[in-house]
């Protein structure tokens, strides 16, 4: 009676291939076989061999925040004015702010990359001496650790923009809306645009300035620059808990 048997392939053990060479569950094991050459470290690039490169060629890495808000304004001329001095002050103090700034009867655009120091602090200046000369602002993108800029100066400009009567934006997507105004404010740097063309109507910016897809610049600072208070649950309990004293600290 035949047996049934099988018999292992030549060539083919536990940790082979079906051609007979080593598979990848073997790989790790070459200190065991005789006469096998260390594997020898990846040649593909890592973040530890790629950065400190990269810095030697280009300088060291920018961390930025990109930020776009729009706001309501009575004296286009007021606006402008206050943008442009605070932005003199803070090129004086970082020399790396950049960005676009429009402004029409009604309404203004502005977009800004610099450190989100800077940008923070001129989000506070703004929410406290910009009442009377902004108003409604609304932030419709933060970006931050941004490695790169879109714009390499900071412009202002008045623009008159076509009129589009009543715009109602209650239907659209509030991030579609912000990233196609940014996206077209880039194209004014990067393809060339005109500022007018590529700026919303005073109407659609007073649209964007009542859609509450977009954090009011009151909620955005008490959001994201306001320290963080922590109320523990052995607070909220009589009698309070005994401090623990511990040996030797």
């Amino acid at each position: 009676r035949p047996s049934r048997t099988r018999r292992r392939p030549r060539g083919r053990g536990p940790h082979s291939s079906i051609d007979g060479a080593p598979s990848e569950a073997a790989s790790g094991d070459w200190w065991l076989r005789p006469n096998t050459p260390r594997p020898q470290p990846s040649a593909h690039p890592t973040t530890t061999t790629t950065l400190p490169r990269r810095e030697k060629t280009d300088g060291p890495r920018l961390s930025l925040t990109h930020l776009l808000y729009v706001a309501k304004t009575q004296d286009k001329d007021a606006a402008l004015e206050f943008h442009r001095e605070v932005m003199v002050d803070l090129q004086k103090v970082e020399g790396g702010v950049t960005g676009i700034l429009l402004v029409q009867d009604g309404a203004l655009v502005h977009y800004m990359e610099a450190s989100n120091f800077h940008t923070s602090a001129f989000l506070r200046h703004l929410n406290t001496q910009g009442k009377g000369v902004v108003s409604d602002a609304r932030v419709m993108l933060s970006s931050e650790d941004c490695d790169r800029r879109n714009f390499s100066k900071w412009t202002s400009l008045h623009v008159n923009a076509a009129s589009e009567g009543d715009v109602s934006i209650s239907g659209e997507d509030p991030t579609d809306l912000a990233f196609d105004l940014f996206t077209n404010l880039c194209k004014i740097q990067s393809a060339g645009e005109k500022p007018v063309t590529m700026c919303p109507s005073a109407q659609r910016v007073e649209a964007y300035t009542t859609c509450e897809g977009f954090f009011l610049l009151e909620e955005y600072l008490d959001m994201f620059d306001a320290p963080v208070t922590l109320v523990l649950g052995s607070e909220k309990v009589w009698p309070l808990q005994p401090t623990v004293s511990y040996a030797g600290l």
